[in-house]
């Protein structure tokens, strides 16, 4: 998306700057004119200017120069790059690079530009900076508008590959070389490209600040092409932020937006319902992200986007764990694998974490804790390697620019060595310098340590409530639960018996599951758990030990407030109506009771009698309580 900003970008430039050169040749002044309503319509809709150029390179082709051809066919492979057509932009290449030397510098750097954005949508980012080295070799023969266009383009790498410093500070020069042309739309289109260095930086504010403000212009101007752009970054900060309901307007405006056009795209359709994907996906209702999914899925097949491609197959991984289809997300994962193979390390490192975390809560839904916590655990070192890097390259960054500052200072310092009055006082003003940058330089390393510790710290307790909570029903799971209850035991006095144990089970759960579905049993169990826990009191403790079975700790207790408790629990379930869509569901509980006594020396004895009690209840009839004596 921030290669598409740049395109427009530099047809905004084009269209401005077309009018500039009045002597040149007529041959050159019928192609800057043929460039400029090309660039004209790009601006309007990329898809109006390739089919504009394929019918002059089709009607002109007898009576075109070789650099005619060139210059039209480069304009028309960046437009294809604005539709994410990536393979008509590989062919023309191609055909360009076997007379790249009849290339002015202008020219052959806009080349450069697009060879660079091919590969960094392959993933290739190193191959992606050496054609934007070769375009900079060519840098003192440009013009402003071609070195704006040129910093943006390495502003728009150093995104893809996670450096946002080196981002924000070539948009900046690019801002600079723009603000002397006057032209607020050319503004407009550097503020929408900025917005996503801030937002890497976490700098959400300012990203959306500065999104709004390019927003504002693309809507007073009636661009609806760039306004479905900022709309799609807003929306994509905004699922940063968890702000579900802002998502979900952003998407529906492109989708409003798109319908009204008289050329809509494809392609904004998809972010739009990707993007609703997710907002939903956020708020738990997985009916409506399924089905946004679902209409996302129709132009996967036409992506050609790596990166989009992964961050699809890992949304959809996320939705089909959340349902329970396991087999798929392990296929899904899979797939996710093979196309995370063919680009560096470095510039997947989100979606390697995205797909960690994933694979984590994969394993716990299928019950391989060992796994999942292997798994949590690389994660986490994985979090750790990638936030050191960052801070290093921070840290090195911001060396350089001291070391830099400390030698400009020095050769001031220098030449005003004969003027002693005026020497004293640049002293004073470089010591301020110095101290400055180096205050600088210790904030931003300590606020860079701050935001990864705290990171850290979230993380760890994520996974320590992942790793003993259950995860459909949210309460502690089986080993929590047995490690809460043998904790309690050891603290017990000798001789002190107010310890009790309520064991109790669902009555032919297997029917529920047989009649009316997995989901409608899901949704089953979530009910009884939130039911017993409105019946147990605030310091007993409830945890899931098997499929339907479930276990309530009562530290302080007597077999007799025990037992009450439990006729409560079976009085609440018996009650309990859930509403399925193949209608109500009603089910009942098996419960057994025991207190530790004198016969009982360890936990696991007391849990015994706990079942054996639960036993009883079954043999005698289900859809009672029984106590163990």
């Amino acid at each position: 998306m921030a290669v598409l900003n740049r395109y427009l970008l530099s047809f905004a430039l084009a269209v401005f700057f077309s009018t500039t050169n009045a002597n040149t040749s007529v041959e050159q002044q019928w192609l800057e004119e043929k460039l400029a309503i090309a660039a004209e319509k790009s601006i309007e809709n990329p898809t109006l200017a390739v089919i504009y150029l394929n019918n002059i390179l089709k009607d002109k082709a007898p009576t075109l120069t070789e650099i005619q051809r060139i210059k039209l066919q480069i304009t028309l492979a960046e437009n294809y790059l604005l539709n994410s057509d990536m393979n008509k932009a590989v062919e023309l290449v191609k055909q360009i690079q076997r007379y790249q030397e009849l290339l002015d510098a202008t020219s052959a750097v806009s080349y450069f530009i697009v060879k660079s954005d091919i590969y960094l949508l392959q993933g290739d980012s190193k191959l992606a900076l050496a054609e934007l080295d070769k375009a900079k070799e060519k840098i003192t023969l440009l013009d402003d508008k071609a070195k704006g266009n040129l910093y943006a383009a390495f502003a728009n790498y150093h995104v893809s590959n996670h450096n946002e410093s080196k981002a924000k500070d070539y948009y900046y020069k690019a801002y600079e070389v723009f603000l002397k042309s006057g032209d607020d739309l050319q503004l407009a289109y550097i503020e929408s490209m900025m917005s996503q260095s801030y937002e890497a930086l976490y700098d959400f504010d300012k990203a959306i600040e500065l999104q709004k403000k390019a927003l504002s212009y693309f809507s007073r101007k009636n661009l609806s092409f760039d306004m479905m752009v900022s709309y799609y970054h807003l929306a994509k900060i905004y699922l940063k932020l968890s702000r579900s309901s802002d998502v979900i307007l952003n998407a529906e405006q492109i989708l409003k937006i798109n319908a009204e056009s008289q050329s809509s795209c494809p392609k904004f359709n998809y972010y739009a319902y990707i993007t609703l994907t997710q907002a939903y996906l956020q708020l738990g209702n997985i009916e409506q992200s399924v089905k946004f999914l679902d209409l996302s899925n129709q132009f996967v097949v036409g992506i050609e986007d790596v990166y989009k491609k992964i961050d699809h197959f890992l949304i959809q991984t996320e939705i089909e764990i959340t349902q329970s289809k396991l087999e798929q997300a392990n296929r899904t994962i899979t797939e996710t694998n093979e196309l995370l193979s063919d680009i560096p390390a470095e510039s997947a490192i989100n979606f390697l974490l995205r797909l960690k975390k994933l694979q984590a809560k994969l394993s716990i839904k299928e019950g391989d804790f060992e796994r999942a916590t292997e798994e949590y655990q690389s994660y986490i070192s994985l979090n750790e390697q990638h936030y050191n890097y960052i801070r290093e390259l921070f840290r090195s960054e911001n060396k350089a620019q001291f070391d830099i500052k400390k030698l400009e200072l020095e050769k001031q310092l220098l030449e005003k060595d004969k003027e002693l009055n005026e020497f004293a006082m640049l002293e004073i003003k470089q010591e301020q310098a110095l101290h400055h940058t180096a205050m600088f330089s210790i904030l931003m390393f300590l606020l860079v340590l701050l935001i990864f510790t705290w990171r850290q710290y979230r993380l760890k307790r994520e996974f320590n409530v992942l790793a003993n909570t259950d995860y459909l029903t949210g309460v502690a799971n089986r080993r929590k639960v047995m490690d809460y209850a043998e904790l309690q035991w050891q603290e017990l006095k000798q001789g002190y018996n107010k310890f009790a144990l309520i064991s109790f089970d669902l009555d032919h759960f297997k029917k529920v599951n047989d009649n009316y579905g997995h989901p409608a049993g899901d949704l089953v169990l979530k009910t009884i758990v939130n039911v017993a826990q409105q019946a147990i009191r605030e310091n007993d403790f409830l945890g899931r030990i098997g499929g339907e079975e479930f276990l309530v700790v009562l530290t302080g207790t007597e077999q007799v407030e025990a037992t009450e408790i439990a006729y409560r629990i079976k009085s609440a379930i018996e009650k309990a109506q859930i509403q399925s869509d193949k209608g109500i569901i009603r089910v009942t509980a098996s419960l057994g009771v025991t207190q530790k006594n004198e016969q009982t020396s360890t936990f696991k004895d007391l849990l015994k009698q706990a079942d054996k009690a639960l036993y009883a209840a079954k043999e005698n009839g289900r859809n009672r309580v029984e106590v163990y004596e």
